[in-house]
């Protein structure tokens, strides 16, 4: 990773962090300490990720070899269910420390035909997210091949 590059990850990193960090003076938090906690203990994962860009990417390189080779539909339901699982975990936390609002709260508050579209939309989401992410990490594995054969 050139140094410009590496300097722009910091740089949108610092605002974003600053933007997270100020967010409650604009809009009320449920459980304040909590968000800024779970910010917080973002900033080391953060900031392991840009030190060790290097070996994350070798990682990723020796990973998606073995993981290409199990096929194309695999890998997107593995892709999407791993987006919906994150997704589901992001807003559920979200909504806990901002709103204070359990998943169980907002579930009991749907409709069964609101949750059946819901459902239907975050798995057609999920399945578009899990083919985006094939080619995201094709595309990954390749400028990667390709970076190596060229250094050596």
């Amino acid at each position: 990773m050139g140094l410009n590059n590496k300097l722009m990850r910091i740089i949108v990193i610092t605002i974003l962090y600053v933007f997270l960090l100020s967010l409650p003076i604009f809009e009320e938090v449920q459980y304040t300490v909590t968000y800024y906690v779970m910010i917080i203990l973002l900033l080391p994962i953060t900031i392991y990720s840009i030190i060790m860009d290097k070996k994350l990417k070798k990682k990723f390189y020796k990973r998606w070899q073995k993981v290409r080779e199990q096929g194309f539909w695999i890998n997107i339901v593995r892709e999407g269910m791993r987006s919906l699982v994150f997704m589901i975990t992001l807003v559920s936390i979200t909504q806990f420390i901002v709103n204070g609002r359990t998943p169980l709260e907002i579930i009991s508050k749907l409709s069964d035909s609101a949750l059946v579209w819901i459902s239907l939309f975050l798995l057609a989401f999920n399945i578009v997210v899990g083919v985006i992410a094939w080619y995201e990490n094709e595309k990954r594995y390749n400028r990667i091949q390709y970076a190596l054969k060229n250094s050596n």
